[in-house]
């Protein structure tokens, strides 16, 4: 990641998450706000550099589906690109929502990018506080994403500025409110 560039990552993941919601039957994952956050541009930039990218990721793929290319990124996107994304966004929320059972107050998302966790889910607004750690330009296009979206950040929603390739320090997390004695998780 350059200085001061939004992560490719946090899109690319919001993309992959975007298709998938968008496009397969079978979902292991329903991020329905994910393609608010994509412009059409973005999307069909993305796209094409998938497509473009097949014989990287399977040339037999790639000769099978020469003349296909919505077949070639319903392959990579499926067998590439989304499954580590989902899998985890899945389990993370399967266990978040046990935790919560148990008294959870906050939770932490750790290089949250394009995370739409607490816009999927509002009735969380008065019980579970939403800290998203990553870096301040990342952070600073997700908002400028929300915005054009015209999704409002809601009150339990904290954004916490931190570059990973620097220290690591909890004072930030601290003071956009974190609270170190309620019970917590982090991913």
């Amino acid at each position: 990641m350059k200085k001061d560039e939004s992560s490719v990552t946090s899109l690319i993941s919001a993309f992959s998450r975007a298709y998938h919601s968008q496009f397969d039957s079978s979902k292991i994952f329903d991020d329905y706000i994910a393609k608010e956050l994509i412009s059409k541009t973005e999307f069909n930039d993305i796209k094409e550099n998938m497509v473009q990218g097949i014989q990287f990721f399977n040339k037999d793929i790639a000769q099978k589906f020469k003349e296909d290319t919505e077949e070639i990124l319903k392959w990579i996107t499926q067998i590439q690109l989304s499954p580590t994304p989902l899998a985890r966004a899945a389990y993370c929320k399967k266990v978040l929502l046990h935790e919560m059972m148990l008294g959870l107050k906050q939770y932490v998302i750790l290089g949250a990018g394009l995370d739409t966790f607490c816009f999927r889910h509002p009735e969380f607004k008065n019980t579970l506080e939403i800290f998203e750690i990553d870096h301040p330009a990342t952070q600073e296009f997700k908002k400028k994403k929300l915005d054009e979206a015209n999704l409002t950040i809601p009150s339990n929603l904290h954004f916490v500025p931190m570059d990973f390739a620097q220290k690591f320090t909890y004072q930030n997390l601290i003071d956009e409110g974190f609270d170190n004695k309620k019970l917590s998780l982090a991913f």
